[in-house]
């Protein structure tokens, strides 16, 4: 616990700029607002509209709501692929009806326009460019370099469904309930499953009512599920989630978050990860039943994991002993463990974890554990050897600056970090006092010793938070100042 200077008075550094930057519309946004203020004449204007401008005329009609327009366009688009991307905020029942009419239409149809390519609709915001046509969409199209600059995507497995138009989604069962949209969604493709195949890639499931996961499962595929979240549910919810979860045979992310019920922690069936074959990403939040279970949750794993995130649960010392010997995360490219009760554990195995993936290690957090100079040194010479880290972050743990000087000795070699956070050392507290002053006078030495290997790229020093309002400082290499921050 510690409070800092600012309390109980607010610092005028944190006063907002409410300035406001208006830009003029340009000359072709405004002739596109204007011709979709009739909309019949926009709708009668589309065949002779240039392939190129469907994407950003799809997107005023789609932001603006002039749901005609987006009817009309759906059985004409030029394009395989139509997401909504980053807008996917804006779509409302209206929207969606508007969007699920037009398909119906471009299903009813014989013969299908010439022009129309459309094969699927994406409402999802992940991996998607800000247009409203997923990348690979663009390929021979010839449009311009800006809408057509590749993103990183992994590939994903096929979900296997051979169907002519496809419908991928994400949905949320928030507090066990569908929301207006969702159900209605469901509805749609439940009565068209012979020519519109609805293909769910994330599911989120926050608290659950059994006959809404039956009507779920009902239309969707649950082997076409890649990224999983499933938060607030019991142990028996988890039990009876079970035969649907062993049909995820292409998962690639999981997330257990805040399931702390122990009544039955000894019903609970681990061996369900052994389904998913494609597994790449484990986060577990909150997750009481893992203490003493992590060798046991590992060991299921079908294939070498790629990210593994452990915050706010208990660990044991059998389970940071387990680390050296779990080979299904032998390839790891990010570690984080984070509210972890560490001082109470001996973290020598941590460091011989490291040296086993210090060549594929990319990402290393060991934030909020409560670490000590002691437990750490051990971990060291490891840390050293992970020469493809990107980035560390070890801010609030309990690190002297004798230490914090030995600590950056080592990370001095690393010349792949592009980030790094550290906590402020123990000498900027006293007596529970937050004392900023010591902060930025010990911060420009410990640089220099970066800088003695390396030019270092983003570099924070950050105290623990004051109990009182919750504000932290921070030293910024940017800045090279203290700063307050909440």
């Amino acid at each position: 616990m510690a409070i800092c200077l600012q309390c109980p008075d607010q610092d005028d550094s944190l006063e907002e700029d409410t300035m406001i930057v208006y830009s003029p519309l340009t000359l072709d946004k405004l002739a596109r607002q204007r011709l979709l203020r009739d909309e019949a004449l926009a709708i009668s204007a589309l065949k002779d509209l240039p392939n190129i401008l469907f994407p950003v005329m799809f997107e005023e009609a789609f932001i603006n709501g002039y749901t005609k327009v987006l009817t009309a366009m759906i059985p004409v688009w030029p394009y395989p692929y139509l997401s909504v991307g980053r807008m996917i905020e804006n779509l409302n029942l209206e929207t969606l009806k508007a969007m699920l009419g037009g398909l119906d239409i471009l299903i009813a149809q014989k013969v299908h326009s010439s022009r129309c390519k459309l094969r699927e609709i994406i409402w999802m915001s992940e991996y998607y460019d800000s247009c409203g046509i997923w990348a690979r969409s663009h390929e021979g199209e010839g449009l311009p370099v800006s809408m057509t600059k590749k993103k990183p995507v992994r590939i994903s497995p096929a979900c296997g469904m051979k169907k002519e138009l496809k419908v991928t989604t994400q949905l949320e069962l928030m507090e066990g309930r569908l929301d207006e949209s969702t159900t209605y969604l469901l509805l749609w493709a439940q009565q068209r499953k012979d020519s519109i195949h609805l293909c769910c890639r994330k599911l989120k499931i926050q608290g659950i009512t059994k006959d809404t996961v039956k009507e779920i499962f009902k239309t969707v595929h649950a082997h076409c599920i890649q990224k999983l979240i499933i938060s607030y549910v019991t142990l028996k919810d988890l039990a009876f989630l079970n035969p649907y979860l062993r049909q995820m045979n292409n998962l690639l992310y999981l997330t257990l978050s805040h399931i702390t019920d122990m009544l039955y922690v000894n019903e609970l069936d681990i061996s369900l990860l052994s389904a998913f074959h494609c597994l790449q990403r484990l986060c577990i939040n909150f997750v009481f039943f893992m203490f003493d279970k992590l060798k046991e949750f590992l060991r299921f794993l079908k294939k070498p994991l790629e990210s593994l995130s452990i915050t706010n649960c208990n660990l044991s010392q059998s389970d940071m002993d387990c680390l050296p010997n779990c080979v299904n995360i032998f390839e790891l490219e990010s570690l984080k463990l984070a509210k972890i009760n560490f001082p109470y554990l001996l973290i020598e195995p941590l460091g011989y974890f490291l040296e086993i993936v210090r060549h594929t290690l990319k990402y290393l957090e060991l934030q909020s554990c409560g670490i000590q100079d002691f437990q750490f040194s051990t971990v060291l010479p490891a840390l050293s050897q992970c020469s493809n880290l990107r980035l560390v972050r070890f801010h609030d743990n309990n690190f002297s600056l004798l230490f914090l000087k030995e600590l950056l000795c080592h990370t001095a070699q690393l010349s792949q970090l592009k980030r790094e956070a550290y906590p402020a050392p123990l000498e900027c507290y006293d007596r529970g006092i937050i004392l900023s002053h010591r902060l930025e006078d010990f911060c420009p030495e410990l640089l220099d010793i970066l800088r003695v290997n390396r030019e270092p790229k983003k570099v924070t020093f950050e105290t623990i938070q004051c109990s009182k309002c919750g504000g932290y400082y921070v030293y910024n290499l940017e800045t090279q100042s203290c700063l307050f921050k909440k």
